[in-house]
C-alpha cells in the first residue's frame, strides 16, 4: 500500500494581464503585500492572442508574469485564487475608467506555481482537463518538463507557449530547484 506523504513546497507566480504599464506596476505592487517580494518578472509583451478580454478590458493589452521569492504549499493554490480575485477587486476601484468606457475589469491576475515538473494554473472555469481544488477553484497543468523544455498541452493558452514564457518558467524553475536545494540542505 502506497503512504502518503506531504507534497514538496512549490514557486509561486501570477500572471497579470492589463492595459498598461502603470496598471502591471500597481498590480505588481499590490501581490507584493500578499505574497512578499518578487524575484524575477517576465519583459512585458503585447497580449495579441485571443479577443476574449477585450470586452470586459478594452483592447490593447500587456501581459507580463512575475515570480514570488517564497515557496509555498501548493494545497493553498485556490486560496491564492480567491486572493487575487480580491486583489483585481481593489485594483479595478483605482483604475476602472481609465481605459475607458465600458473596461470594468482593468486587470486579470491568474496565479499558479511552478513544480519541478509542471506549471500549473488556477482557474474559476471547469473544463475536462481541470481538477476541482475548493471554493469553486480547478487547477490546470499548463506547461510540463519535458527533454528540458517546457511543453504545452493541446489546451496550453498560446502565450504559454511564447518564447518569453518559455524564458521565464525556465528561469523560475532553475531558481525554484536552487531553493529546494538549500532546504535539503540545511541552509
Amino acid at each position: 500500500m502506497a503512504v502518503p506523504v506531504s507534497p514538496m513546497p512549490v514557486c509561486r507566480f501570477a500572471g497579470l494581464l492589463a492595459g498598461s504599464e502603470e496598471e502591471l506596476a500597481a498590480t505588481r505592487w499590490e501581490l507584493t503585500q500578499w505574497y512578499g517580494k518578487i524575484d524575477d518578472v517576465s519583459e512585458v509583451m503585447p497580449f495579441t492572442f485571443t479577443q476574449y478580454y477585450e470586452e470586459e478590458m478594452g483592447a490593447n493589452l500587456l501581459r507580463q508574469w512575475v515570480r514570488f521569492e517564497a515557496l509555498f504549499n501548493p494545497e493553498h493554490l485556490a486560496k491564492c485564487k480567491l486572493e487575487t480575485n480580491m486583489a483585481e477587486t481593489l485594483l479595478a476601484r483605482q483604475f476602472r475608467g481609465k481605459q475607458g468606457e465600458g473596461v470594468n475589469r482593468p486587470i486579470n491576475i491568474d496565479p499558479g506555481y511552478v513544480h519541478r515538473y509542471k506549471v500549473v494554473l488556477a482557474t474559476t472555469k471547469d473544463h475536462s482537463h481541470r481538477v476541482y481544488m475548493s471554493e469553486g477553484i480547478y487547477a490546470e497543468v499548463t506547461l510540463h518538463w519535458s527533454r528540458n523544455v517546457w511543453t504545452p498541452w493541446s489546451w496550453t493558452y498560446a502565450d504559454y507557449q511564447t518564447k518569453q514564457a518559455g524564458e521565464f518558467f525556465t528561469r523560475a524553475r532553475t531558481a525554484y530547484l536552487e531553493q529546494l536545494q538549500k532546504i535539503a540542505g540545511g541552509r
